[in-house]
């Protein structure tokens, strides 16, 4: 099992010393962005969030999880993984972004998901499906993404601990990645 652990923090309030050499996952919301985000991606934080200011202009904010400092494949691997899970469970739970043309880097997390069998996301912070000025964007405990092997086919399941609105919260969502 591989494990990824991502902490979520408000862009606005991650000192910009933090985000030198920084990879990560973030989740952009403009102004007008309110019950779903504007933009989830990775890579290279201060980088992408510069280009993302010629996009969306200066006045968006959101969350973002810094993974690592090292200039590594793994971790832009890690990012990859975390970008691409939580942008299917955003589609799962109607909260897919608007902006966002694709579902992320397939191919990365079907390689790790071979090599491990099982992938592992916990989420904690900040949630970064909800509007950070939200006043509950605080999670109390941490969620976790799951990808495993689904049923009888093998294809991967996405598992995990984010809600339809509509749905009671006891019911988990599972969904089958192709």
């Amino acid at each position: 099992m591989r494990v990824i652990h991502a902490i979520f923090e408000r862009t606005s309030e991650a000192p910009v010393g933090d985000l030198f050499g920084a990879t990560g996952v973030y989740v952009l919301w403009t102004p007008r962005a309110r019950v779903r985000p504007s933009y989830i991606g990775e890579g290279y934080l201060l980088h992408r969030l510069s280009d993302h200011c010629r996009t969306f202009g200066d006045g968006f904010d959101g969350t973002l999880a810094i993974l690592g400092h090292d200039d590594t494949w793994r971790l832009k691997e890690e990012a990859q993984i975390v970008e691409h899970l939580l942008l299917a469970v955003a589609d799962d739970v109607d909260r897919a972004p608007a902006v966002n043309k694709s579902a992320g880097i397939r191919a990365g997390v079907r390689k790790v998901f071979r090599s491990h069998g099982v992938l592992r996301i916990n989420i904690s912070g900040l949630d970064p499906l909800r509007d950070p000025l939200d006043p509950n964007v605080r999670l109390r405990a941490a969620k976790r993404i799951v990808l495993r092997s689904g049923g009888g086919d093998g294809e991967p399941v996405v598992e995990h601990e984010w809600n339809l609105r509509p749905i009671s919260p006891s019911t988990p969502w599972r969904r089958v990645i192709r």
